[in-house]
């Protein structure tokens, strides 16, 4: 019984710690893909600020329809949140920088595919 209770305790550490380091992992990937994206499109602070207020609540939503949809259904919403998200970043961003946000945008769409 006692070999069982250690087992499970070591069990449920090594998942807490799997799942720590998957946010910790996606938390770095946003700081990442922001700063970049600040690089690239030469962006205010109030900017910055803006759009990373943005891709948060993109994730936040994301992350809230994958528990309620999944195939077809999923694949619709996540791409009805990404248009949004792109719209409304777009409003926050110059003409020029809109460019250079949609060449860094869908260059690296192309990479991934």
């Amino acid at each position: 019984m006692k070999t069982l209770v250690l087992l499970f305790a070591f069990i449920l550490s090594f998942s807490a710690m799997a799942s720590a380091d998957s946010f910790t992992t996606k938390k770095n990937a946003l700081k990442t893909g922001m700063r970049t994206l600040h690089a690239k499109l030469k962006l205010s602070e109030t900017q910055f600020v803006k759009l990373k207020a943005l891709e948060k609540e993109r994730l936040r939503e994301m992350a809230e329809v994958q528990n309620i949809a999944s195939g077809t259904r999923l694949e619709e919403l996540n791409a009805e949140i990404n248009s949004r998200h792109e719209e409304a970043v777009l409003q926050h961003l110059t003409p020029v920088q809109q460019k250079r946000y949609l060449v860094y945008k869908y260059k690296g769409t192309a990479k991934r595919n």
